[in-house]
């Protein structure tokens, strides 16, 4: 089978899928290392548990649903929230992620400034709601407007400017 004849199955999939959702198609392992030789499907990492993740280059790479699959219980919050709600005209300059108290997740990523904030596991799903990304590519964990307000005032990175507006804009 050569790879023309693969690229039907490989547009079923999402812009970042796992292994098991490409066999799902009909994509085996082997037909993803074709994939990969002619550049039409990269590897993208190793999620929980083990999980392959791959990248599908037919659609552009959406780093926020990257970070989802390989951290499920990070939720975009703060700036990167109110951006993402139109709260502010600015858009958000770094990443913030709120995860639940002891929860591991690295500091650091190779391509993204991210702020990492924990809060305690009883707090941690009060505004968590789910949206589609724009390439329709997975749903995103994200908190609605209101909590967005809330961290607002209690991140120390939002400028007053920032806090001000927001409360404008959603009033």
């Amino acid at each position: 089978m050569d790879v023309d004849s693969l690229m039907p199955k490989l547009f079923q999939l999402n812009a970042i899928f796992t292994t098991s959702e490409a066999k799902a198609v009909g994509l085996s392992k082997y037909y993803l290392n074709k994939l990969v030789a002619a550049g039409e499907v990269a590897r993208f990492g190793t999620g929980r548990a083990g999980v392959q993740l791959w990248t599908n280059e037919s659609y552009s790479n959406d780093d926020f649903l990257a970070i989802q699959l390989r951290y499920p219980k990070a939720v975009i919050s703060g700036q990167t929230a109110l951006s993402w709600w139109h709260l502010i005209d600015r858009q958000f300059t770094y990443l913030d992620l709120t995860v639940p108290r002891g929860y591991r997740i690295p500091t650091e990523f190779e391509r993204h400034i991210v702020s990492i904030h924990h809060v305690d596991e009883r707090y941690y799903p009060i505004g968590l709601t789910s949206v589609r990304t724009e390439e329709d590519s997975g749903s995103l964990n994200i908190y609605d407007p209101e909590r967005s307000l809330i961290d607002a005032f209690r991140f120390k990175t939002i400028a007053k400017y920032d806090r001000n507006q927001a409360v404008r804009n959603y009033f």
